[in-house]
């Protein structure tokens, strides 16, 4: 009879893990959008595909926009084709806008009326805004950090400042709805940041788990601890 028990149980235990596999436990961000934005030459590719695969990891759905549709280049060479252009956006339609950067934020970025207007609109709209190495300038130029403790990119310190904003060289810093980030170094902390903002006061923070993990959820431990414990209990008898 234990040997019909503990054979019924490793079988749900298989059906459980089996059927949970595809699915991740990590599903803080499902039904969310966030608007990632690039420069059409120059971006960091890390501050860009770190960011966008946490995300993606956790639930959320990810749109890529630059100034322009084409094939954007990355500082390491790495192009992508970009489908979405500034001038397509409806920032109502995203929860977060997450701006990457790179030597080419300087240039197409930081003076963008387009993008600091999205800014504007996010923040006043209660989104999430967020930004990476040289493109926290965006956020200081469109107003939103006046008096804000923030980070960036140390060349950008004296461009923070110059906006108003309380530069503090933290690897990320969060402030409010806002969150900003020195460079590719820090780009897991920042994607976990800015999930942990978009999922609101008291959620649970981002799991930091290894894919490998993903899929185990209780139900599945549940069974194994219950398997345990059956064979455990028949070594002991076996022993009497």
């Amino acid at each position: 009879m234990e040997v019909r028990v503990l054979l019924t149980a490793i079988v749900l235990m298989a059906i459980l893990v089996a059927s949970a596999m595809p699915v991740s436990c990590a599903n803080e961000l499902e039904g969310k959008r966030v608007l990632m934005v690039i420069a059409p030459d120059g971006y960091k590719e890390e501050e860009l595909s770190v960011p966008r695969d946490i995300f993606i990891e956790h639930g959320a759905e990810v749109d890529v926009a630059s100034t322009h549709r084409g094939i954007a280049r990355g500082m390491s060479g790495h192009e992508m084709k970009v489908n979405l252009s500034l001038d397509d956006v409806d920032i109502s339609d995203y929860d977060a806008i997450v701006i990457a950067g790179g030597v080419g934020s300087k240039q197409y970025l930081w003076n963008d009326p387009r993008l600091i207007a999205l800014v504007r609109d996010a923040y006043a709209a209660n989104r999430t805004v967020a930004a990476i190495c040289l493109s926290p300038v965006v956020l200081a130029r469109a107003g939103i950090l006046t008096d804000k403790e923030c980070t960036a990119y140390p060349a950008a310190r004296d461009e923070m400042i110059k906006n108003g904003c309380r530069y503090t060289g933290g690897d990320v810093v969060v402030s409010g709805n806002i969150v900003t980030a020195k460079g590719p170094e820090c780009a897991t902390e920042f994607a976990i940041e800015i999930s942990n903002v978009m999922t609101g006061p008291g959620a649970s923070p981002v799991s930091t788990q290894e894919p490998e993990t993903e899929g185990y959820c209780a139900p599945a431990v549940l069974v194994a601890f219950s398997v345990v414990v059956l064979l455990n209990r028949r070594r002991g008898n076996g022993r009497k």
